[in-house]
């Protein structure tokens, strides 16, 4: 700002008449006529210029200007994790101002659009009882050819307490797992040892004090996108999990009295075959090429887990080594 000051101050210096004597022409006053008005106006035009400069620079630099950042609503929530994956993956939404809300309690509309999205269900039926163009019909239709809806009083507006939460997602997950597929007395307590829902002290809906399977308290957007981080991982492990289960038992032949076939090598997968033989012995094979005596073998298993996990991502058995029919028991 020196720097300019000396400029200011030169070009007021102009503002000073000078007189010139010029041969033939007499004295000439440079300083009150026409000339010096021009000069007037041209050194203004360069003023303005030079403010304006100055201006621009004094506003790029860092001591004047900061870059300004929003920081979202979740970037210290214990959830942030599995809300950035829910995001990512189109499961849930931010909402126009780039906040995502984990603290909102989720209606019904908003969970059941949720568990469609993560199972990527794509196949409805039709559904009667929603408010004429409800943003949700579309998803309350794949829920319901899905199996999600059974049991459940339609009213997508509702705020969901954790036991109507645990139902729904009960139901998602009862066409992938048949450990779900039982009715049950209450389902919050199911939500919470699957990890669908953190434990939380309170009543069941019975009534009944329980210190970890409250059904009464609300579900927030920040624990429905665990609940969808898990069920759209299993959906989509249990896919690939067939797939690997569907290669191995279409390499599966019976030659020669021998059972030949070939257990399948995939990064990240424990896959394995359990043959239990008529003599009572059991052999494992992890993967590669087998062959053994088709009338020997008793009983088959073959299953698919992620490594380092207990729960079979695929599970079929076969009763016997030479009539090779597969039952799914997951």
């Amino acid at each position: 700002m020196d720097d300019l000051a000396n400029v200011i101050a030169s070009m007021r210096m102009v503002s000073i008449p000078y007189n010139f004597n010029i041969s033939n022409r007499g004295n000439v006053d440079f300083g009150g006529g026409r000339h010096l008005k021009r000069m007037y106006f041209f050194l203004s035009s360069v003023l303005g210029t030079v403010l304006s400069l100055s201006g621009l620079f004094a506003a790029a630099h860092p001591s004047t200007a900061q870059a300004q950042t929003v920081q979202k609503d979740y970037e210290n929530h214990p959830n942030r994790a599995a809300i950035e994956y829910v995001v990512k993956n189109k499961l849930m939404w931010l909402y126009p101002d780039g906040n995502f809300r984990p603290e909102q309690p989720v209606t019904q509309a908003d969970l059941v659009a949720g568990l469609v999205n993560a199972k990527a269900l794509t196949i409805g039926t039709e559904v009667t009882g929603l408010p004429a163009n409800h943003w949700a019909k579309v998803y309350y239709e794949r829920a319901k050819k899905d199996g999600i809806l059974d049991g459940v009083t339609l009213n997508p507006s509702k705020v969901l307490n954790r036991e109507e939460a645990a139902l729904l997602m009960n139901n998602a997950w009862k066409n992938i797992f048949k450990a779900y597929q039982n009715k049950r007395q209450v389902y919050s307590d199911i939500a919470v040892t699957s990890g669908w829902l953190p434990k939380k002290s309170g009543k069941f809906v019975t009534g009944v004090s329980t210190t970890a399977y409250d059904g009464l308290g609300n579900v927030s957007r920040g624990e429905e996108a665990v609940a969808l981080y898990l069920l759209h991982n299993d959906a989509i492990g249990t896919k690939a999990a067939e797939n690997i289960a569907l290669q191995f038992h279409n390499s599966l032949k019976v030659s020669g009295g021998n059972l030949k076939g070939k257990v399948p090598t995939v990064k990240g997968k424990d896959i394995r075959l359990l043959i239990q033989f008529q003599n009572g012995k059991i052999v494992s094979y992890f993967s590669g090429d087998f062959m053994v005596n088709a009338s020997q073998v008793k009983f088959m298993e073959f299953t698919v887990k992620n490594s380092g996990e207990s729960k079979s991502l695929a599970r079929y058995t076969y009763d016997s080594g030479t009539n090779l029919i597969r039952k799914n028991t997951r």
